[in-house]
This record gives structure tokens, sequence and C-alpha cells, in this order.
């Protein structure tokens, strides 16, 4: 039997694959780093653009110049070399005429911090006046503007609500004499409407005359050929008379306007006018219809004028004898008269 052939030992490797350990090396933290202080000088730059003044900024800014070379006017050794100055700064050469200098950088303005942090650091305000101290003319004259507007602004605000009060015045006048003229209609249509209505008076329909005049709602009472309401040359009411102004008392009496009653005759005079006329015949016959009005329920404050107007105002222009031209007028007075 052949003798075996002894076989090299065979290795096998196993390696471990690499984990990836960048996240725990430090790199990051070196990044972190830069950009917290980058941040920090970023705010610290912003910081000191707040709490600085022109002058200090300038300052800074020229500290850190890098063409600036000297400020003392001297020929000491080191930057200038031993060479000679003068008022305006270390000479650029050795020969260089003493008007030629190169620009010399101030060093920053050191100041201490403001005491808020609204207030810029080194900026000193002014001390304000003692009490009792007049004010500077700028002051002054910047209080009187003061005033002078305030003055105009109230002046405005109050002609404004005087002009407020003035159109709601104006509204509420308008508003009144509205309802006033609805309430002098409303009467006018009761009025026709009795009159209409009533059997015994229909006839006389033609003797009553409503108009809407400036002063208020005028009810004119007239006598006619066949018909009058007091006798002949007398103040003495008739039945008919009566009957007729307790129907205008009833369509009146609910309305709270001020009653005015004149008396009015025609042209025709008496034999013996210097003791009794026209004058006094109509007078009577208004106050008649004043005491008729009364009875039938109209309260007596609410007459505020009673007179004769004798044959002064015709209702027949044309015709001062006509029968039309005896007549007693009634009327509701306006609150306000309007014109028309």
């Amino acid at each position: 039997m052949a003798p075996r052939k002894r076989l090299d030992p065979t290795i096998i490797i196993k390696r471990r694959p690499i984990e990836d350990e960048e996240e725990h090396n430090g790199s990051w933290k070196l990044a972190y780093a830069d950009f917290v202080t980058a941040m920090m000088t970023f705010f610290l730059i912003m910081w000191l653009m707040n709490i600085t003044t022109v002058e200090q900024r300038k300052g800074i800014a020229d500290y850190f110049n890098p063409v600036a070379l000297s400020q003392a006017n001297s020929g000491a050794d080191g930057m200038l070399s031993g060479r000679a100055v003068d008022k305006s700064g270390a000479l650029s050469t050795p020969n260089a005429p003493g008007e030629h200098s190169i620009p010399v950088a101030s060093p920053p303005v050191v100041a201490s911090v403001g005491e808020s942090d609204r207030e810029p650091a080194g900026r000193k305000d002014p001390m304000p006046n003692p009490p009792g101290s007049p004010a500077p003319p700028a002051e002054r004259g910047t209080a009187q503007q003061a005033q002078a507007a305030q003055q105009q602004a109230q002046q405005q605000q109050g002609a404004q609500r005087d002009a407020r009060a003035e159109l709601e015045a104006l509204l509420d006048r308008q508003t009144s004499a509205l309802n006033e003229q609805f309430a002098l209609e409303q009467t006018e249509r009761d009025l026709r409407r009795r009159i209409a209505g009533s059997p015994e008076l229909s006839a006389l329909s033609d003797s009553v005359i409503i108009q809407q005049v400036p002063e208020g709602l005028r009810i004119q009472l007239t006598d006619q050929a066949k018909f009058s309401m007091f006798a002949v040359g007398s103040a003495r009411m008739n039945d008919q008379g009566r009957r007729l102004m307790r129907l205008v008392a009833s369509a009146v009496a609910a309305a709270p306007n001020a009653l005015s009653i004149s008396g009015h005759t025609d042209a025709l005079g008496y034999a013996d006018g210097a003791k009794y006329g026209n004058w006094e015949l109509s007078s009577d016959r208004a106050n008649a219809a004043r005491r008729e009005l009364i009875s039938a329920g109209v309260p007596a404050q609410r007459i505020t004028r009673v007179e004769g107007r004798a044959d002064l105002d015709h209702l027949e222009q044309g015709s001062p004898l006509d029968p039309r031209n005896r007549r007693i007028s009634i009327t509701l007075l306006r609150s306000a008269p309007t014109g028309g």
C-alpha cells in the first residue's frame, strides 16, 4: 500500500467587515466649534455696531488699518528707522519733502459702556436743566408749537362737535316737522270723513274750507246764501253753527297743536259805525267760536290767539259783499312755521 501524501494545511482567514466608525471620531466637534466661533464673532460685531457711535466705529476701523505706521512725531528707531517726521505724519521716503506724508491711523476711541443698552457707549447726554431754570429757546419753540398744535386740534374737535350737534338738531327738526305734517294731514282726513258721515251737515260741506298753509292747518267755516252761523249783525251763534263748530272741535281735540281763531266779515257796514262796527263784530264772533270750542272739549290753554279782522281779508276778493267773506278761521299752528 502506497504511503499517503501529506497534504499542506489549509489556513482560512475570516475577516470581519470594517464597521463605519465615522460617527465615533471627533471631526464634527471641530466643525461645530468653528461654527460657534463664527456666530459669536458675528453677534459681537452686531453688538459693537449697536452700542458704538460713528466716531468710535471709525476709530476701530483705523486701528485695524494695515497701512498705519506711526502716530508719534519723533525720529525713533523701529518702524521709522530713524527718519524725521513732522506734524503731518511719518515721511514716506528718507528724501521726501515734509509736506508729503503717508496716512496715519488713529487708535480706537476707548469709552465706557453706557448706562443702558439703548444708550451708546461713550455718548454723554447733556445735563437736564435744573428745576426752575428757563428752557432753551429751541425747547421753548418746540413746546409752543406743540401747544399751538394741541389748541388747533381741540378747536377742530370742537368745530366737529358743533357741526355734529347742529346736524343732529336739524335732523330732529325735520323729523318733528314731518311727524307734525303727518298729524295735520290725518286731522284733515278725519274732519272730512266726519262731515261726509253726518247727514245733517253733509249739505254744508261747501261751507268748510280746509287748507294746508305755512302756519299750519287752516279750517274756515263760511256763510252761504242760505246758511249763516250767526244772526245778521250779531255774535249769537245759531244751532247749525254750533253743530258745525262741535264737529270741528271733535276733529282737532286729539291734536296737540295750539289754535288760532280769527273772525271775518263782509264789506257791509253799520249805519252807526262809530259805536259798533265790523271790528267789534268780527272780534265778538271769534270769541264766541272760542267759547264753543272749549265747551266741546278743546282745552282752553291750547287757544293762543283770538282776533277780529273785520273786512280786511276777503275770501272773495272781487265780491266784497259775498256771504262767504263772513267766516270763522280756525288754524292748528305748527310748532315751527315753514315757508311755502
